[in-house]
């Protein structure tokens, strides 16, 4: 469970690395359709795209930071778990070891 634990932590670190990837690279396309837009409505010759780019882009970092938020809970629970299991077995073996016997 800790393994399983620790590489959620990991794969919430790569997200949010592809996350910084996706938002550079959709930042650079908006400006380069920006760049060729003449302004204003599509019908006047300006990209539409670029506004629904950045429309994308926000739904993309809502959902990331969703799947984030979702891997930590999920490694909490397991790295709490481990704990309570690793403190169940002390118990256990210190009552075990407790225990006397009359064979010696």
């Amino acid at each position: 469970m800790k393994q399983a634990a620790n590489a959620l932590v990991d794969l919430r670190g790569d997200t949010e690395n592809i996350d910084n990837t996706a938002d550079e690279d959709t930042q650079t396309a908006v400006k380069g359709l920006n760049k060729h837009t003449a302004g204003g409505r599509p019908e006047d010759g300006s990209w539409a795209t670029a506004g629904s780019l950045m429309t994308m882009d926000i739904r993309w970092g809502e959902q990331v930071a969703h799947l984030k938020a979702m891997l930590q809970d999920i490694s909490d629970r397991l790295h709490t778990t481990t704990g309570e299991y690793t403190h169940a077995e002390q118990e256990e073996q210190a009552r075990m070891a407790s225990i006397t016997s009359p064979f010696g």
